[in-house]
């Protein structure tokens, strides 16, 4: 039986958590008594995170929430994050839109955890051009050639159109200064989709030309997402075209 205390202390986190996905310097008593309190813990880890479909990660005086994959009212469903994304629906698929940005969520995720666990971060930032030309290699590799076959019928999804509408846009669109407001060059896609990262507190992007990870991201990949089966398939596909071949 819990305590009405550990209850409470519990809920209030809970509610904090969903209102703002983190807590901060005003929460700092909340978070100690809830660390000191066990049961309040157990309250969260086995009752509340599995009802609710979430996993709380804490790191030093910090708490952050995050939805599980399967998640429909903590997370986005497809037609809510291409809203949150600005895309728009003309003659390109919106699922194949869809599946750029989160090929570009990867892609971001890979070149900050590119470790032999995953779960290591390698460097501090990623300049926008240097990723743009990770993509379009990776792309490439994932839609042409035997491999590209082979992964296309592996995972039945057609990667070479991926990789074809990817190559059919121009880097940047030269007729904008604003190339976050474009919706018909690869730096668009990327910036859009670092836009998405930005508002949800999991990086920070320098004048629309590097991006970098906050540690919420950082807690996150390495206490949750570091040992996730799915991950790790997700990552193999850009990151060893030598597993074909093995």
């Amino acid at each position: 039986m819990y305590s009405k205390e550990s209850v409470e202390r519990a809920l209030q986190l809970f509610i904090r958590l969903l209102e703002k996905g983190e807590t901060d310097e005003k929460d700092r008593d909340l978070v100690f008594a809830y660390k000191e309190d066990p049961a309040a813990q157990e309250i969260v880890a086995q009752m509340i995170e599995k009802e609710a479909g979430i996993k709380i990660l804490g790191v030093g005086d910090k708490l952050y929430v995050t939805p599980h994959l399967d998640n429909r009212v903590f997370g986005y469903t497809n037609d809510e994050l291409r809203v949150k994304l600005g895309l728009r629906s003309d003659n390109v698929p919106m699922g194949l839109k869809l599946y750029l940005c989160y090929f570009v969520i990867l892609a971001t995720l890979a070149m900050f955890y590119n470790s032999e666990d995953m779960n290591t971060k390698v460097r501090q930032y990623v300049p926008i051009e240097e990723l743009e030309q990770y993509i379009t290699e990776k792309l490439h590799m994932l839609g042409t050639g035997d491999y590209g076959q082979y992964l296309s019928a592996e995972h039945e999804f057609n990667f070479a159109t991926v990789a074809e509408h990817w190559h059919s846009m121009p880097a940047f669109d030269e007729t904008l200064t604003n190339q976050r407001a474009g919706h018909k060059a690869r730096v668009s896609y990327i910036l859009k989709v670092w836009g998405f990262l930005e508002e949800e507190g999991l990086a920070k992007v320098a004048v629309d030309a590097e991006i970098h990870p906050t540690d919420k991201l950082d807690h996150m990949v390495r206490k949750y997402y570091a040992h996730q089966k799915r991950k790790d398939e997700l990552l193999s596909l850009i990151q060893q075209k030598e597993i074909f071949y093995a």
